[in-house]
């Protein structure tokens, strides 16, 4: 019961504010007076988390989005560069390739341990074979 009147106290009390104006007309709320308040006015009419990203005029997402593939790009083609010149044995280039299709399949650009383990027994690897 006590909570219901807490939230009633409350809700009238944002009603009220709302009703008054806020802090913005030049009033004291806490005495309903006018404000002795002599300085400039420093705070803007429009809300600034209202506005897209000033800086590139845009969704800062895209942005990255357009990153993330160039670097994506980048990277397989110094991956191909390797492969061509003979750098990287069949192990290695089949350990890889399956590490960037768990990759792409689970949407998980930073595999934890345990699931390079469980891709490296996938390909079918064993305590034994190693040694």
């Amino acid at each position: 019961m006590a909570e219901d009147e807490l939230l009633e106290t409350l809700e009238e009390t944002v009603e009220e504010e709302h009703r008054m104006g806020g802090r913005r007309d030049g009033t004291d709320r806490r005495s309903g007076k006018p404000s002795n308040f002599a300085g400039p006015e420093r705070r803007r009419r429009t809300d600034r988390r209202v506005r897209g990203d000033r800086r590139c005029g845009g969704d800062r997402r895209a942005a990255t989005d357009r990153r993330h593939a160039l670097r994506r790009q980048e990277d397989q083609e110094a991956f191909q560069k390797r492969v061509e010149e003979g750098e990287l044995t069949l192990e290695e280039i089949e350990f890889v390739r399956a590490i960037d299709r768990y990759k792409r399949k689970f949407n998980r650009p930073f595999p934890t341990w345990s699931e390079i383990l469980a891709i490296v027994k996938e390909l079918g690897y064993t305590r034994d074979s190693l040694s």
